[in-house]
């Protein structure tokens, strides 16, 4: 048995399996051109993958404790796709690279504007990052879809993250960083999910594995005993 040990931030004793959060997509790397494929066909699939992204996200909504159609709305924002695909037609620039610098020039125009507009930004990065995956065939980042009630671990949780969250279907939160005053510590405060934070180690348990979490003395047992 393994027992990592943390900072419990909500009271609570749960056993239940493990899913980890997808690892952050990484930027495309700089100067990446088309290759094997022409610029109408990398803009086709620019659209189509904003487009599953933005019916992902609303299906998401549907069952999230707070609000995300805000978002799956910016998925399929005319002038972000427009951009995009003017990058591609102009430049060559592969699709993956090309949404990505279309979203980044959006978020660094709305970080600019201030107020709730740069609150917004989380979002166009949260967006930015799901369409890339979509492109490039990778696992898109957020909360795990589970028919099963599960403990989520990660790394910490953005704010972007709560608008997919399922209390319902997360039972538990253990994150390997943050601290009682970080996000994922007043997520759980919010919606009285047993949370542990700065638990190093809890990012290498294996998705599926039963967990006994105890937040009351801040510990992750892998291996819980029938007492």
């Amino acid at each position: 048995m393994t027992t990592y040990k943390g900072v419990g931030v909500y009271a609570g004793r749960v056993i239940g399996p493990v899913l980890q959060m997808p690892k952050p997509i990484e930027e495309p790397k700089d100067g990446l051109r088309l290759s094997g494929e022409t610029a109408e066909a990398a803009a086709q699939r620019i659209k189509d993958a904003s487009v599953r992204v933005k019916e992902d996200l609303l299906a998401r909504a549907e069952h999230a404790s707070r609000d995300g159609k805000a978002t799956s709305q910016m998925a399929t924002d005319r002038a972000l796709i427009k951009s995009a695909i003017k990058l591609v037609e102009t430049q060559e620039m592969a699709p993956e690279r090309a949404i990505w610098e279309a979203a980044t020039s959006f978020a660094d125009q709305m970080t600019a504007l201030g107020g709730y507009m740069a609150e917004r930004v989380t979002d166009i990065h949260d967006v930015r990052a799901r369409i890339v995956a979509e492109l490039t065939g990778q696992q898109a980042p957020g909360i795990p879809v589970s028919e099963e009630p599960f403990i989520l671990a990660a790394i910490d949780l953005a704010p972007a993250d709560t608008a997919t969250l399922d209390p319902e279907k997360v039972i538990a939160l253990i994150t390997s960083d943050g601290g009682p005053q970080a996000h994922t510590a007043i997520l759980a405060r919010g919606l009285g999910l047993p949370a542990i934070v700065a638990a190093k180690g809890v990012t290498d348990i294996a998705d599926g594995t039963i967990v006994y979490v105890d937040s009351n003395e801040g510990i992750v047992d892998t291996e819980p005993t029938d007492a």
